[in-house]
């Protein structure tokens, strides 16, 4: 009975110990860390967020080195710092674990954009789309913002207008849809300005008679000039 009573308490111990919101709140802190790291104006500031971050997901990734929030967390610090190779050494590592996972996979989509790389990170948000975010508002932003990125502004609108009918109250998507809308009233009214222009002052093909005839034109002209 004693032993039984031993096992229970170290049971609730250890429920007690895996719901403490003080550990549960870790990764929650830390990503609020990062947020405040991309949206503060002073780069001092958004360092010390940074390395407080890091410091929270470094814990974690020591005491598990699998944690998959921790490898994606530590990612993100790298890439807000600009560290290539560390950033896509934690991701890759995640996405190893899970790569049929569409969340990783949108971490490497994330990568990539970060680092500028638009085509291999559409590349992978395309494979989270299909593999189960297909209705997420945020990945098929990030597509079209890929898009616009590479100059391809046709499948831009496209993925913008998926964004449309996922949330059409954002306003950022209604004003990206739009400029282009307005943008291709712009295009046509300058063909159009264009066309009619060459019409009005387009110059007419003669026959050979008629060209004869015009520079006999031009010559008399001349002479009668010169007396």
């Amino acid at each position: 009975m004693k032993k039984l009573k031993s096992y229970f308490l170290l049971l609730l111990f250890s429920i007690l110990f895996v719901c403490n919101p003080v550990q549960a709140d870790v990764y929650s802190k830390a990503e609020n860390l990062i947020k405040k790291a991309q949206n503060a104006s002073i780069k001092e500031e958004s360092y010390e967020y940074i390395n407080s971050a890091r410091l929270l997901y470094k814990e974690k990734y020591e005491k598990n080195p699998t944690d998959i929030r921790a490898l994606v967390g530590l990612s993100k610090v790298h890439q807000l710092t600009g560290e290539r190779r560390e950033a896509k050494l934690y991701v890759l590592k995640a996405y190893n674990m899970k790569p049929y996972d569409p969340k990783l996979q949108r971490e490497m989509g994330d990568f990539y954009y970060s680092f500028q790389e638009y085509s291999t990170a559409i590349e992978y948000y395309k494979l989270a789309l299909a593999s189960g975010l297909l209705r997420d508002f945020e990945t098929n932003l990030i597509t079209a913002k890929c898009y616009e990125k590479l100059g391809d502004l046709e499948n831009a609108e496209l993925y913008y207008q998926i964004c449309n009918h996922l949330n059409p109250n954002s306003k950022r998507v209604s004003n990206k849809l739009n400029h282009y809308e307005s943008k291709k009233h712009e295009d046509n009214s300058q063909e159009l300005e264009d066309a009619k222009y060459k019409y009005l002052f387009k110059k007419k093909k003669l026959t050979e008679s008629e060209q004869n005839e015009v520079d006999a034109e031009s010559i008399i002209e001349k002479l009668n000039n010169s007396f």
